[in-house]
């Protein structure tokens, strides 16, 4: 579990490529939303390899910066090793790829495809301005020219031949909402977390990117640097 938990973005690496491969082979034999499906589940790979391995630095941004807690050490509170393990793997292997076995239960795949779109405010708004960047931060690439145009064709294809219903979208929503408040909320920052966790990010891991660093300056600094 040690390895898993210091590599789990890494090893997705693997499904990235078997869908990569997959989409290859039997492009013309697959259906418009499985095709989505099978994209969308790609790029989730491609945003965790992005947020934690290339450039990286998640762990201080969420620690230091977006959701920074006085309670415990900012190596381990409220993101830790474990529970961004878990958070992740589970978010990846249910919410993105259910889809792709049951493509035509359109609220199964309204969440993800919502969830992935809404990333943008996240990765090009609200955190470059906590990191000092002017619209990026780790994993913006994947939500910019993966997630985002992916949606954009998915709801223009089920709204344009009239596949998505009022119910889709009803359920959709609170699939998103439960998922978010029990698991990420609950589970993943909650019963997972706490000031007492063993499980730190090592500091190859914390540091990567330089983001902590530049984080720290900054705070020290009193302002962000947009340079």
């Amino acid at each position: 579990m040690r390895f898993l938990r210091g590599h789990w973005y890494d090893i997705g690496t693997i499904p990235m490529a078997v869908t990569l491969i997959y989409l290859i082979f039997n492009w013309s034999s697959t259906e418009v939303l499985q095709k989505i499906a099978l994209m969308n589940f790609f790029v989730i790979f491609w945003h965790q390899l992005e947020e934690y391995r290339f450039p990286g630095g998640e762990p201080a941004i969420t620690n230091l910066a977006m959701q920074p807690s006085r309670e415990g050490a900012a190596d381990c509170c409220p993101l830790n090793q474990n529970n961004a393990m878990v958070i992740n793997v589970v978010a990846a292997y249910t919410a993105y790829l259910l889809p792709v076995f049951f493509p035509d239960v359109l609220w199964l795949g309204f969440m993800p495809i919502l969830f992935g779109m809404s990333q943008l405010i996240m990765h090009g708004i609200l955190t470059p301005r906590k990191i000092g960047n002017k619209i990026y931060s780790p994993g913006f690439c994947a939500v910019f020219f993966g997630h985002v145009p992916l949606g954009i064709f998915w709801f223009y294809y089920t709204i344009s031949s009239g596949l998505l219903g009022w119910t889709d979208v009803l359920f959709g929503l609170i699939y998103q909402g439960l998922f978010i408040a029990v698991f990420m909320r609950k589970i993943g920052y909650g019963l997972l977390a706490g000031p007492d966790s063993k499980y730190k990010f090592p500091q190859e891991e914390f540091e990567r990117g330089g983001y902590a660093e530049k984080i720290r300056r900054l705070q020290s600094a009193g302002q962000p640097d947009r340079s």
